[in-house]
């Protein structure tokens, strides 16, 4: 796969946001949002295990903006939504696995740099932020929708492929692991616009080996051991670790 950087500080990229998302709004959805790419991609890799980030980008408040707003004006947001959200995450290198409702679930595969997968996934989470700010809620409100906020949650860890049928080319293909389990625990506690990550990409990210880590960009999450009883990998003892990304715009 050809590696697309994107960085929406860059105003010809934010203008073509804008100007797709006001289009989207008044003559329905731009782009034919199809999960094909990660199905490819999982193909080659049926009955394996996968090292993954999976990132889940969840609408916040959703059940409540779908009783207030007709049926057409609420899919309208969910879909020019998952629209501009999947166009930043496919931009940083990742894979759209699913659109789960009000989610957008994209996986960034790791098996050949891990550290690079997981920058790529948090650089792609606050372009979400960025884009939520700056194109996505000014087109909201001028268009008389509500705007919208987002929990964030990010993991890494392993991924078995797993087929369900015979039919390669057919069957429906998924995937079984910590990884997508943790990002969907992480992200049901994350607060509006707030990035949250696994142990793991933390531990990736900050080497104890390494004498240059920036911890300063992430602050540990205290946790309510009767409600989240998930134990940590790396020390079965306690429990596993969720940290804040704090280098959001």
């Amino acid at each position: 796969m050809v590696e697309r950087w994107v960085s929406f500080i860059n105003l010809p990229l934010l203008e073509q946001a804008r100007a797709r998302i006001d289009k989207t709004l008044v003559d329905g959805i731009e782009l034919d949002m199809s999960t094909e790419e990660c199905k490819k991609m999982l193909r080659r890799h049926v009955n394996t295990k996968k090292h993954l980030v999976t990132i889940i980008v969840d609408v916040n408040h959703s059940t409540e903006m779908s009783l207030s707003l007709p049926e057409n004006k609420f899919a309208l947001l969910l879909q020019s939504f998952s629209q501009e959200i999947s166009i930043v995450l496919t931009g940083y290198g990742g894979y759209i696995f699913k659109y789960e409702g009000d989610a957008v679930i994209a996986l960034f595969p790791a098996e050949y740099d891990e550290i690079k997968a997981c920058k790529n996934a948090l650089d792609s989470s606050k372009a979400v932020l960025e884009i939520i700010k700056e194109v996505i809620n000014p087109a909201f409100k001028a268009n008389q929708l509500p705007e919208i906020s987002v929990r964030i949650g990010l993991a890494y860890g392993y991924a078995l492929v797993v087929l369900y049928g015979k039919s390669l080319e057919k069957a429906h293909i998924d995937i079984v692991g910590s990884s997508i389990s943790l990002a969907a625990k992480i992200s049901s506690i994350a607060k509006a616009n707030q990035i949250l990550l696994g142990e793991s990409i933390y531990d990736i990210l900050n080497p104890k080996s390494s004498s240059a880590t920036i911890e300063s960009n992430f602050r540990e999450v205290k946790l309510d051991p009767t409600k989240w009883k998930y134990l940590s990998r790396s020390d079965p003892e306690s429990l596993y670790h969720v940290y804040e990304y704090l280098n959001t715009i």
